[in-house]
């Protein structure tokens, strides 16, 4: 690049995002130009796999200073080119990163000759070549809320006993510390004890953006809007915060119970099999003497009663009537058994009734809120989707601050009181509910998500130096199983609901209600009739009493006339 004659948009010109740009810089022109290129490059990163640099330079002691290294990486590809007689003696150019102590590494590439042409003697691939970074120490932190005064963070980090603490930081840091193996580089860890609850992003992200950490032990949802703070590695930590509460009974009554165990052509074939024995019993009844002066009532109430199993107040005494009576009893006791198995087996095999896994349910629920204080959790309320919104702004926004968030030993203690629906991350709850519920509550334990089950990301500083070391790091823990392994170590076991439990159950009176509601209407049929019958009775004997009263009256008169003239005869 020779100096230009208008003065050009540097980054603009060097702009690439489809193909790999070639840079030529030639130092036996004018240094002030190549000083000011170099600054330009160096303050717009342009040291990564878009940019190929060839230096050229007559003296390799005079050419070298010139170099500004603030920006380069491990892919840096810069090639000094130092003239000599006849051709040029080509040289690798690399730092690791300068700002962290790195140094200046320059190693011979090959030569150059008209005759001969370019022989590289630098076969090793780059990657490969460049991996020891000779201890160099790095910075990573987090907000960290659960290490206790007494323990160092290197140790926290590192404590398999609080695995449901903080285990999304404790995972970040195991994946660090597994790239500075390959890499050879320590890291030095720090944490945040402050974060702003209003913000979407946070402190770490400032931090980010102006490199003073490299890496964010703080896993972070995926998202564009975080690349102008941060530069993304890649995905790492399965996440899926949600409210625990209790899911209780319902309060619905289920009429069609009674009706469920059986089809509908199986009622329509044991309804005509009904009809049939209370025919047969009349026939039985008839032939037995009884009830004669009756139509069908007796037979009616006898069969019902052999029909539900409570048996039948009489004897035949004939054999036909016998084996009749058998044959009715026997087939309402198998289709007893069906009927009572099949509503055992329905209620076991039910399942629980939980709140369905959807916030917009939870919003128009009027069961109390709170959550743990998490650094995500404001950005699942403000930037996710339409459901967190409707969440928010009917319930979240109106609760106030002081009443918020709880502490995660409170906020699981009210979950198994039955009076709070408590937002944080199940790797954190889970060993608080194994230990503090018993096995009902375990089942009847139900998760509302704010989203389906997503990854969040590992984050390095904006266009920072160990971005791709990351990235190939974090690659090949992919390919290897070792984040598999890391993830099932850091994560916490789900309680599991144990099966026999939900055979205790107590059976509510939402339950019963279908039962009680035919008794209660028996009750009501039956006492309309008793009473419609008593009216009647009553009425049919005040006629009868009105009508002995007139006919006893209508004789007295004509008794009373009669002797009245027997007398007047008699008198005179």
């Amino acid at each position: 690049m020779r100096e230009p004659s208008v003065k050009i948009d540097f980054r603009r010109f060097m702009r690439s995002e489809t193909w790999t740009v070639g840079v030529v810089i030639d130092l036996r022109c004018l240094n002030e130009t190549a000083v000011r290129i170099f600054a330009e490059s160096s303050k717009y990163r342009m040291y990564d796999y878009s940019y190929n640099w060839l230096v050229l330079g007559s003296n390799y002691a005079q050419s070298v200073p010139f170099l500004n290294d603030t920006a380069y990486n491990i892919v840096t590809d810069v090639a000094l080119a130092i003239s000599n007689r006849d051709g040029y003696d080509l040289y690798d150019v690399f730092n690791h990163c300068k700002y962290r102590g790195g140094t200046l590494n320059i190693t011979e590439l090959g030569t150059w000759y008209p005759e001969s042409g370019l022989k590289i003697s630098l076969t090793q691939p780059l990657i490969n070549r460049r991996t020891n970074m000779h201890g160099m120490r790095l910075k990573i932190s987090g907000v960290i809320q659960y290490r206790p005064k007494d323990m160092r963070l290197e140790d926290y980090m590192q404590d398999i006993n609080t695995r449901s603490l903080d285990s999304m930081h404790k995972f970040v840091h195991a994946m660090i510390l597994h790239i500075g193996d390959l890499f050879n580089f320590s890291v030095h860890a720090s944490e945040i004890i402050y974060w702003d609850r209003h913000s979407v992003h946070g402190l770490i992200f400032e931090f980010l953006r102006s490199n003073y950490i490299d890496f964010a032990s703080n896993p972070r949802i995926m998202v564009s809007e975080r690349l102008d703070y941060a530069s993304l590695i890649g995905a790492a930590w399965p996440i899926r915060p949600c409210f625990m509460l209790l899911s209780t009974s319902t309060k619905k009554i289920k009429l069609e119970i009674f009706l469920k165990p059986f089809t509908r052509q199986t009622w329509y074939v044991f309804a005509a099999f009904g009809l049939f024995s209370i025919f047969v019993m009349k026939i039985i009844m008839n032939r037995e003497d009884i009830g004669k002066k009756e139509k069908y009532s007796g037979a009616v109430v006898l069969s019902i009663g052999i029909l539900s199993q409570q048996g039948a107040n009489f004897l035949p005494k004939q054999l036909p009537s016998r084996i009749a009576l058998f044959q009715i009893t026997i087939h309402s006791w198998i289709m007893y058994n069906y009927y009572s198995a099949s509503i055992v087996s329905a209620r076991l095999s039910e399942p629980l009734d939980m709140m369905e896994d959807s916030v917009t349910v939870l919003a128009d629920s009027n069961i109390r809120i709170a959550a743990e204080a998490v650094p995500y959790l404001n950005y699942f309320l403000y930037r996710l989707n339409w459901e967190s919104d409707y969440f928010r702004k009917k319930r979240w926004d109106p609760l106030p601050e002081s009443k918020r968030y709880l502490s995660i030993e409170e906020g699981i203690k009210q979950v198994g009181q039955g009076i709070l629906a408590y937002h944080t991350d199940p790797n954190t709850a889970y060993p608080y509910v194994e230990r503090m519920f018993d096995s009902n509550k375990i089942c009847v334990l139900t998760e509302i998500h704010l989203f389906k089950q997503s990854v969040m990301g590992m984050y390095a500083s904006h266009n920072g130096q160990f971005i791709e070391i990351a990235k190939i790091g974090l690659t090949k823990m992919f390919n290897t199983g070792l984040r598999n392994r890391q993830i099932k170590r850091w994560s916490s076991r789900k309680p599991q609901c144990q099966p026999d439990t939900l055979s205790t159950r107590s059976i509510t009176i939402y339950e019963t209600a279908p039962a009680l509601i035919l008794l209660a209407f028996g009750i009501l049929v039956a006492g309309i009739i008793c009473i419609v019958e008593n009216i009647i009775y009553c009425r049919s004997m005040k006629r009868k009493e009105e009508g002995r009263r007139k006919k006893s009256g209508t004789k007295g008169s004509i008794s009373s006339g009669n002797s009245r003239d027997n007398l007047l005869d008699i008198n005179p």
